[in-house]
């Protein structure tokens, strides 16, 4: 008897296992891909990370501090042992990038510099992504296929308890996972491959667990990034674990000039008068003159709005290091 008992509680859990999660949804009431693309924006317009842990597989961890602001400024400096290993500033301009490390890892100590290039965010931290993709995700968010794409796919995985939904365009399909968190959905994870005809390429896999609340957002404490090594081995997994986050910091942005204090909004604003308030040459008898004819003004010109300026924490510091040149010349 005890042992009917136990298959059969063994029986219903393999079949509740087979049949996963159910959708957070009635039929019918699937959410709309709007809302779900809404939910992989980025969460924050930008971020300081003023402690983090970087690990590449199973090695050991570095102390990781960055800061990140919508769409691609990003800086990030990896240390080992309380010291300095490599450090990089990238803006919309350009990127600067401190190696520290030994030439046994490929690179000279010095500093190198360039365009932006995706390749400066790899020499960081091994991860292949645009720095615009590598910025929605410490943000919170998902990198997305570039415009026009297709919806092609929409549903419910039960054993991921995801809603997944698929995108293609003429040269990338990409997968996007939301999690339902009981009051919204939540950017969970994305897969991304190349199409060359009829095969597909697999380039990189991105989650985001542990969510929690920052600055009224809802952002991970750990990004995983995987992707294919470049020997087609196995696959390279970078974790970031953030262990402080701080929303929307200021980056020293210019105030516009206070007026001087004491002065006048009018201040050399004058009325041209006589000694007396009005015109010594009295009252003229004889005929009067003609009225001269209006003055059109001249339309004023429109004010030169300066281009933003790029905060100094996105830029390359090259001091005490030989300039190495560009490290993404030809990449």
């Amino acid at each position: 008897m005890r042992f009917a008992v136990s298959l059969a509680l063994t029986t219903l859990l393999s079949l509740t296992a087979c049949r996963g999660t159910e959708p957070p949804y009635s039929p019918g009431q699937a959410p709309l891909v709007e809302d779900l693309l809404a939910a992989a924006a980025p969460r924050l317009q930008s971020i300081q990370v003023p402690r983090a842990k970087v690990r590449q597989g199973k090695g050991p961890a570095a102390n990781l501090m960055m800061l990140a602001q919508h769409p691609d400024r990003f800086a990030g400096t990896i240390q080992l042992a309380g010291n300095e290993l490599v450090s990089l500033a990238v803006n919309e301009e350009g990127y600067g990038l401190r190696w520290i490390g030994r030439g046994d890892a490929g690179l000279e100590p010095g500093y190198y510099s360039g365009p932006p290039s995706r390749c400066a965010v790899e020499a960081l931290l091994g991860v292949d992504l645009e720095t615009e993709a590598f910025v929605d995700l410490v943000l919170g968010g998902a990198p997305i296929l570039e415009t026009p794409y297709e919806i092609v796919d929409r549903r419910w995985d039960r054993k991921q308890a995801r809603e997944l939904l698929t995108l293609a365009n003429d040269r990338f399909q990409q997968e996007l996972g939301f999690a339902w968190s009981g009051t919204e959905w939540q950017f969970a994870g994305s897969t991304l491959w190349r199409l060359e005809g009829s095969a597909k390429t697999w380039l990189w896999s991105v989650s985001h667990a542990d969510m929690h609340t920052v600055g009224g957002q809802t952002l991970p404490r750990k990004t995983e990034i995987r992707q294919p090594k470049p020997q087609g081995r196995g696959e390279l997994v970078i974790t970031v674990t953030y262990e402080k986050q701080i929303a929307n910091p200021g980056f020293g942005e210019l105030a516009s000039d206070p007026p001087t204090e004491g002065e006048p909004d009018n201040a050399g604003d004058q009325w041209d008068e006589g000694e007396d308030g009005w015109d010594e040459g009295g009252w003229d008898d004889g005929e009067p003159e003609p009225e001269p004819e209006p003055e059109i003004p001249e339309p004023e010109p429109e004010p030169e709005i300066p281009e933003p300026e790029i905060p100094e924490q996105f830029l390359g510091k090259p001091q005490g290091l030989k300039a190495r040149g560009d490290l993404c010349a030809g990449r």
